[in-house]
């Protein structure tokens, strides 16, 4: 029979286990520690904490959340306990209850830097960097050596177009970090252009990696400052070493691509377009930005964002986690073949209900409102049914300029397509494959754009933009970079600038290095 012995025992086994990084261990034996005592606050944080680490999500955020039933009201460790939960409901696809617990134990009061900083991280992936800002803030007031803390407020101010502010915190996190934190090196190297006398490539060039994936990051950060300093050897040179081990780390395959664009058109047919879903939806009227990654979709967000009846939301996941999640299909993959068919035979309003409750939150009772995740060209169909009164967009540039804006950036767990050349083809011609297809099902319910137009004859183009989006034309939408809001993507430097031509062509710059990529499209037909 279970005895408190052995409940301690095994309490200390969580401990030790998770301790020295084994997760699994620890989660044995912290299940077992809460089986001998419920009461045992500790014991829920030590199964969270292991659960977490094994991506057991769901797990981990009801060890959280017993712990902090278990806590005394309004005391530091029910905060803490809640502070906690909010991380594995984000991982997850829950930032609707995420967002709320953390107001709960904001409500109580979170009093220590750690605490603080994991809160605003939170607050900032949830869409909510101006609430992150002043937490992040007291978190590096109260503990200014919590080098973590340093480089998410860095993140946040960068996000709010403070570049000064971003990079005296992405400092601040290297010193305090003894120079070891890569990721704060990586971040400063893209927070703007660098010049031949101020760069940091002689610090970088000095770091010593500790394993391939900071060596990873490290590389990047080289290539952006050797280009930006007009080193273009050096700078390829940094790019092929850092890409190769990008690319290692990766599973994406051209096979798989094949197959998930060959279900979309098998369980999506014309067909299932022909009649109109007159059920109503709750909520406002949406607008779904698509197209490759750095093709554009963060300028047309800020153009849109500068009308008075129009809202970003960000670049949300929110469509793939929901028709993940109602299909019902298990695996660690959010899309595949399987989910595929099992999500084209969901009621297309279940999707949009369940979209609508999480992103809740983050609505300012405007009438549009702009979903501008790329990767939402796969579920554009499903986003027709989901809300047949959608504005989707998607946006076409030169594919030379938007694969290489993909090929020079550290796409961390996206993008597996975008390090090497063949990969980068391989993708494109998967893309406008399945765009044709959307294309041909929605018709003109797609609306096309054009950077390339767009950047030489902008009032035109935003004027037809707006008319094509039922939107009455306002003078402040032929001014992007001046529009309000926080930009989280890469993009961020570049719009908030007025339109212009810098970026047309950019590839040029290593045309010969290029031309395998070249070549691929031309085979294709695309150039």
């Amino acid at each position: 029979m279970p005895t408190a012995t052995h409940g301690a025992f095994a309490l200390n086994d969580a401990r030790n286990a998770l301790k020295h990084g084994n997760a699994s261990v620890a989660f044995t034996a912290a299940r077992e520690a809460t089986a001998y005592d419920p009461d045992d606050i500790e014991a829920w944080y030590l199964l969270g904490s292991a659960a977490a680490a094994l991506h057991e999500y769901d797990v981990a955020e009801q060890a959280f959340d017993e712990g902090a039933h278990r806590a005394p009201d309004k005391t530091p460790t029910k905060a803490q306990m809640l502070t906690l939960r909010a991380q594995p409901l984000m991982a997850a696809g829950r930032p609707s209850d995420a967002v709320a617990t953390l107001r709960a134990a904001l409500q109580i009061g979170i009093p220590d830097a750690i605490g603080l900083a994991l809160a605003s991280v939170t607050l900032t992936h949830a869409g909510l960097p101006k609430e992150a800002h002043s937490l992040a803030e007291k978190a590096v007031t109260l503990n200014p050596r919590h080098a973590d803390a340093w480089f998410n407020l860095g993140g946040i101010r960068q996000f709010m177009g403070d570049t000064k502010g971003a990079q005296a915190a992405y400092e601040t996190a290297i010193s305090t970090s003894g120079g070891r934190m890569v990721a704060a090196h990586h971040a400063l190297a893209r927070l703007r252009k660098w010049s031949a006398a101020e760069n940091h490539i002689a610090r970088l060039e000095a770091l010593q990696c500790r394993d391939g994936k900071e060596a990873c990051s490290v590389g990047y950060a080289l290539f952006k400052e050797y280009d930006d300093t007009g080193d273009t050897d050096a700078a390829w040179d940094a790019l092929q070493h850092a890409a190769m081990l990008a690319r290692s780390a990766e599973n994406w395959s051209p096979e798989n691509e094949a197959a998930l664009t060959t279900a979309w058109k098998q369980h999506l047919p014309p067909e299932r377009f022909a009649a109109r879903d007159e059920r109503p939806r709750s909520g406002p009227r949406r607008i779904f930005i698509i197209g490759l990654p750095r093709s554009g979709t963060t300028l047309i967000e800020r153009i849109l964002t500068a009308h008075s009846q129009v809202q970003a939301l960000g670049e949300l996941k929110t469509i793939g986690i929901v028709v993940k999640r109602l299909s019902g299909v298990s695996g660690p993959g959010l899309l595949d073949p399987e989910v595929i068919a099992a999500a084209a035979e969901l009621d297309p309003l279940d999707i949009a209900e369940a979209y609508t409750h999480e992103t809740a939150y983050l609505h300012d009772d405007s009438a549009y409102t702009i979903d501008k995740l790329p990767n939402n060209h796969e579920y554009a169909g499903l986003i027709r049914l989901a809300f047949p009164d959608a504005l989707i967009i998607g946006l076409d540039r030169n594919p030379m300029d938007a694969l290489f804006g993909a090929y020079k950036l550290l796409f961390t767990g996206a993008h597996g397509w975008s390090y090497t050349q063949d990969d980068l083809a391989e993708h494109y011609d998967q893309f406008r494959n399945l765009m044709a297809h959307w294309k041909a099902v929605m018709g003109d319910g797609l609306i096309d754009v054009s950077l390339e137009s767009l950047i030489a004859d902008p009032d035109t183009q935003i004027r037809r933009l707006l008319d094509a989006c039922g939107l009455p034309f306002e003078e402040t939408c032929l001014s992007p970079h001046q529009a309000e809001g926080a930009i989280t993507t890469a993009s961020a430097g570049q719009v908030r600038r007025p339109i212009n031509a810098e970026g047309i062509g950019a590839w040029r710059r290593y045309e010969s290095q290029l031309a395998p990529l070249c070549a691929r499209l031309t085979e294709m037909g695309y150039l």
